[in-house]
């Protein structure tokens, strides 16, 4: 069984910022969208600007 590595990363705290987020400290909201839409087409391997269609019918309900 695969154990967590604790050391990649650390809770932070209120008054000091954690060294992942200080590269988006200057940045605009529009920015930090477009920085998570590029991760998020990377991370499930679709193309920037064309994510996939939600299968709905997973949520459908019968009628009684």
């Amino acid at each position: 069984m695969l154990k967590l590595d604790r050391t990649y990363s650390s809770s932070g705290n209120l008054f000091e910022p954690k060294e992942e987020v200080i590269p988006y400290l200057g940045m605009r909201k529009e920015e930090i969208a477009k920085v998570f839409a590029y991760l998020n087409s990377v991370s499930f391997n679709y193309t920037l600007g064309h994510p996939p269609k939600m299968d709905k019918s997973v949520f459908s309900m019968r009628k009684n």
